[in-house]
């Protein structure tokens, strides 16, 4: 498995997804490449951070957010 292979299995190997011999592989790369641990130590990471910004949905913004920002945000959210 290369580095771009990793990242484009990442999500399926955190939700557990992956064919045993796909996980294989994927941990197999994970025991030679340094640079893809520390990728999937901060992926983990960046998901934990993202849930426990919405855990209150009621939650107002801070004036310190520009409101540009959060107009296009929510631009984007929308299907």
């Amino acid at each position: 498995m290369t580095c771009r292979e990793f990242v484009d299995f990442i999500a399926d190997y955190l939700a557990g997804e992956l064919a045993p011999d796909e996980r294989a592989s994927f941990e197999g790369h994970l025991a030679v490449c340094p640079a893809c641990v520390t990728y999937l130590k901060d992926y983990r990471a960046t998901l934990r951070l993202g849930r426990i910004a919405f855990d209150d949905p009621d939650a107002s913004v801070t004036d310190r957010v520009p409101q540009g920002l959060v107009k296009a945000i929510l631009a984007a959210r929308k299907p």
